[in-house]
């Protein structure tokens, strides 16, 4: 009878183990945190500007998958890799919250340039690509 729960016993650490989450190094090597970081950040701007601007326009959501392989391809990035990296980082819920409290400072950060005001509007370091003639 010793035996069977000593088998019981070893069967479910071995089950805590294989349940565990991956760990941050698993993770990296799919995408780093900072990778996931600015690639989240569009995302939520993205879902953001879809939700806002679908009470204009109710189409809007047929587009949403060009914005998605627009966010991809700009950080050169395979939407299967992302999406393995992310439920890797689900996994471990540390990992998570500060993959979220550096996306919310980047995204404090962009609001605050965005509504920073500016002495002179029509400057040309407001408009950088706008050279007056």
């Amino acid at each position: 009878m010793k035996i069977w729960v000593i088998i019981a016993a070893m069967l479910l650490l071995g089950a805590c183990n294989f349940f565990r989450a991956p760990g941050k190094h698993e993770c990296e090597k799919i995408l780093s945190r900072d990778e996931m970081v600015d690639i989240l950040t569009d995302i939520y701007i993205l879902e953001a500007y879809l939700i806002e601007y679908a009470y204009f326009e109710r189409r809007i959501r047929d587009s949403a998958n060009y914005y998605y392989a627009g966010i991809f391809d700009r950080h050169q990035v395979d939407p299967a890799d992302f999406e393995q990296a992310l439920s890797c980082y689900l996994l471990d819920r540390g990992e998570m919250d500060m993959i979220h409290e550096q996306m919310l400072n980047h995204l404090s950060i962009l609001e605050s340039e965005a509504f920073r005001p500016s002495a002179d509007p029509e400057s040309e370091e407001d408009f950088p690509g706008i050279v007056p003639e």
